[in-house]
């Protein structure tokens, strides 16, 4: 490229994008156009809007379902229309909810959308004088969308010069083609990963010549695109994101801000899923058309992570990357540990982890993992795709509330195939895990864009029926496709699952939960003597105190660190007594600690369930 790229560029981040930390999509294309010589400045309006209404009424709305977000942002452009209108009442279950999480009457939400939003959206229009920019760019993701369009707009009319660009997950693939077509103030539109592509759309509107391949753009009405070769893999060529103007802005809007104390770095390891590539999961939507995985070199995440943490006077991260690239294990957080950083992060990994590697993990800094646990049913993990079964995910909890990490899951139901029996096995196992960390919820599985369930539902026994249930009450407008928009759809099994069973199911976990905040804290651990192992059980409400000896405490403390075959089992109790164990005698060891649920046994291998009291594993 010549880096004689003089254009200016504005970045713009709109709500509901989180507000608690900056934007990695805009940190990264910021640093990537400095790199090419542009002048690049981000705008955090989300930030104001975030102050105006107050930042844990925002938080909140930031996560609620049903597009709550983009709805109330959605007034200017279709708030005359009868569905539009009628959004409160078709999801009034919902609108309770939400008002009662934010503590504000109905009246409230009506009010921001009819009142607040279209003042914010007038201010954001002339706080700032866009016309000095040659391109203004929005990275639309999750809630962004209809705030970010109706600003574009509102900046097209009164700038008409201005290059609109569009990017960001809400824009990959038909969603932002359909929404290039019907909104014609956007001029191009990047549907997929920017850094290959955007440094020659900048230099393309500079100088002129064809339009870069991998660029949605109009040619006498009609819409064209061309994908682009091949994907982005250079990340040594740039530095790590570029975050100042967050700060700033920050800074400007409330100088006390607690988040401007070791305030949470976004930062990007690796891109695409190593697992994916082999086995989508059937019900993952996240890697569009960029499965494929590339991972940044060791020595540059070491870079990267100081350069940032000294920069922004900051120990705490928040890894992006949809899974661990596993030679991270050792080659960055084994180096942390090693050198006693006291950096802390937020990761994803796959939930196959050994107990060596979770420690590994947990004494280089990660606070808070999530392991993609999704079920406790071996049918339902097998009918995901996942790769991992309910024993790994078990082990996994139990080393990782060990070592001090705290746990993200979920438990998800509604898979094609699933049957009366899973529920049942999942609600048995669940009531011998009660020491373990609680799911968040229990929740219904979405069918994405994008997922093997979306792209092959008849292979799955999936009919997909319409599009997400909210995007026809929000982009109420005659002309939008919203089975081409939507990034979540309506759709039906031939399941037909008892719903008693169901009921049990909620119940269990919900009881899991209150436990966990509850005064009477469930546990399972055992001390180690010599001769014999105390096992303390407060799984159910009474205490029970166990002493095992013998057979019993050898095969208990053998499936302790990782689970044991029938046959090493046996093999261990023979070293232990020096000759054959009588017959039977191996099974009926099992078979005692299965039936006081401290092994859990699957496939014919045996997992210890219990923690240990002992600090220096």
């Amino acid at each position: 490229y010549n880096s004689a790229m003089s254009l200016k560029i504005a970045l713009i981040n709109m709500p509901f994008g989180f507000h608690i930390y900056p934007s990695i999509q805009l940190g990264t294309l910021s640093t990537l156009l400095k790199t090419h010589g542009c002048e690049v400045k981000s705008h955090y309006l989300n930030l104001h809007f975030a102050h105006q209404l107050g930042l844990p009424i925002y938080n909140q709305l930031c996560e609620k379902r049903f597009l709550i977000g983009e709805w109330l942002f959605s007034h200017p452009l279709f708030g005359n229309n009868a569905r539009n209108q009628d959004y409160m009442d078709h999801f009034a279950p919902h609108i309770e909810d939400v008002c009662r999480s934010i503590e504000r009457p109905k009246e409230y939400l009506l009010d921001v959308k009819t009142k607040m939003v279209p003042e914010f959206l007038q201010w954001s229009r002339d706080a700032c004088d866009w016309g000095a920019f040659d391109i203004v760019g929005f990275s639309s993701t999750f809630n962004q969308n209809v705030a970010s369009l109706t600003l574009a707009k509102l900046i097209k009319e009164k700038y008409p010069h201005v290059k609109i660009l569009f990017g960001g997950s809400n824009f990959e693939s038909d969603m932002g083609l359909e929404y290039f077509r019907v909104f014609p103030w956007i001029d191009y539109v990047v549907p997929g990963e920017a850094e290959g592509i955007l440094p020659q759309l900048v230099k393309y509107l500079e100088q002129g010549g064809p339009v870069p391949q991998g660029v949605v753009h109009r040619c006498d009405g009609e819409v064209l695109y061309d994908e682009p070769e091949a994907m982005f893999g250079n990340f040594q060529d740039y530095a790590a994101p570029d975050y100042d103007d967050f700060f700033d802005q920050l800074r400007e809007i409330d100088p006390q801000s607690s988040l401007l104390e070791n305030p949470v770095i976004l930062y990007e390891t690796a891109r695409g899923c190593w697992w994916g590539e082999k086995h989508h999961c059937t019900f993952c939507g996240l890697n569009a058309s960029t499965m494929k995985f590339r991972a940044k070199s060791i020595k540059q995440v070491h870079t990267d992570l100081a350069q940032l943490s000294k920069k922004y006077d900051s120990f705490r991260f928040r890894l992006v990357d949809n899974i661990l690239e596993m030679k991270y294990i050792d080659g960055v957080f084994g180096e942390l540990a090693e050198n006693n950083y006291d950096l802390h992060f937020f990761i994803e990994v796959k939930s196959n982890l050994t107990k060596k590697q979770i420690k590994t993990l947990a004494q280089g800094g990660a606070k808070v993992i999530q392991p993609g646990i999704e079920s406790f049913s071996l049918n339902q993990l097998q009918e995901m795709d996942k790769g991992v079964r309910p024993m790994q995910n078990i082990l996994c909890m139990k080393w990782a509330m060990y070592y001090g990490i705290e746990i993200n899951w979920n438990i998800l139901i509604g898979f094609p195939g699933e049957t009366d029996d899973d529920y049942r096995q999942q609600i048995d196992l669940i009531k011998l895990l009660f020491h373990l960390p609680p799911p968040e919820c229990v929740g219904n599985l979405w069918l994405e864009r994008f997922s093997p369930y979306f792209r092959r539902p008849e292979e799955y026994g999936i009919k997909i029926t319409a599009p997400g249930e909210a995007y026809p009450y929000v982009y109420d407008h005659p002309d939008i496709d919203h089975l081409k928009i939507s990034y979540d759809f309506e759709f039906e099994t031939n399941n037909h699952i008892d719903p008693q069973l169901k009921r049990e199911l909620f119940k269990t976990a919900e009881e899991w939960k209150q436990r966990h905040q509850s005064e009477q804290l469930p546990f399972l651990i055992f001390t180690k003597s010599m001769d014999f192992v105390t096992v303390y059980d407060d799984r159910s409400l009474e205490s029970i105190k166990t002493r095992l000896e013998g057979p019993h405490a050898w095969a208990f403390i053998f499936c302790n660190e990782a689970p044991k075959s029938l046959e090493h089992i046996r093999e261990h109790l023979r070293e232990k007594i020096g000759q054959e164990p009588e017959d039977g005698l191996t099974e009926n060891t099992i078979a005692f600690l299965e039936e006081k649920g401290f092994l859990y046994g699957e496939r014919g291998k045996y997992l210890n369930l219990a923690l240990p009291h002992n600090s220096n594993l």
